[in-house]
């Protein structure tokens, strides 16, 4: 699917290419209950407790179909990831279990990690991202004039669908946003803002993700900073997608 690129995938194919999205996102979405469930018996202190674990309410998919109506059809990965995996937040204080993951306190400059948590946005969030983007699209706008000849600068130029936020706010910091740029035929579009693997696409991001049990950070640390026994005992619960 990644290969046919912004080009996207022939319509004789697409109803394939979505059943695939679709079951790499179950797997997806079942990997990270597991992921929240241990991380909780362990105790580990989530950021946003309230906000940790959100599956996909009727709220998103309608805010998923509205914003569809204004910047067309999502790429597959991405609707996939809205639609059934929903929202995640695994920023947070690991304490002893992963010392390396600090919210709350400092990191240590002697070896500094940045572990990069698992984030994800919901529909309802890009829905509220476009409108922020676009303004009140109720009132129309310039593609929607008859008298005008160019588009809007929305339409023309798109938007970026900030997904999470980056390593550095994920630790509290200043930061920016690992975003996808829509609208884009690109079914597995590159998702930007990633420090750990740049360029790397939506799905590629969430297997690397969970192959380092919701902490990718980890898969570049440095060479003397050992994998936490946790993560290590964790990732052999997940599913292969």
């Amino acid at each position: 699917m990644r290969a046919y690129g912004p080009a996207g995938v022939p319509e004789n194919l697409r109803e394939d290419a979505e059943e695939v999205a679709r079951e790499t996102m179950r797997r997806v979405s079942a990997n990270l209950d597991v992921l929240v469930d241990h991380l909780s018996s362990a105790n580990y202190a989530f950021a946003h407790p309230d906000t940790v674990r959100r599956t996909p309410t009727t709220d998103d998919l309608e805010a998923i179909a509205k914003a569809e109506t204004v910047i067309g059809p999502l790429p597959i990965a991405v609707r996939a990831c809205l639609a059934i995996v929903g929202s995640v937040d695994l920023c947070g204080d690991g304490g002893s279990l992963l010392p390396h993951v600090r919210y709350h306190t400092p990191p240590r400059r002697s070896c500094h990690v940045g572990p990069d948590p698992l984030v994800l946005g919901s529909g309802q969030m890009l829905w509220n991202e476009l409108r922020s983007t676009a303004g009140d699209l109720s009132l129309g706008c310039a593609c929607t004039d008859p008298e005008e000849d160019e588009p809007c600068s929305f339409h023309a130029s798109g938007f970026a669908f900030s997904i999470a936020p980056d390593r550095a706010a994920k630790e509290n910091f200043s930061g920016g946003d690992q975003y996808v740029h829509l609208p884009t035929a690109n079914p597995d579009p590159p998702l930007g803002g990633v420090w750990v693997a740049e360029p790397v696409s939506l799905v590629e991001y969430l297997r690397l993700s969970l192959a380092w049990a919701g902490f990718p950070g980890y898969s570049i640390r440095p060479a003397h900073v050992p994998l936490p026994p946790f993560l290590e005992r964790l990732g052999s619960k997940l599913l292969e997608f």
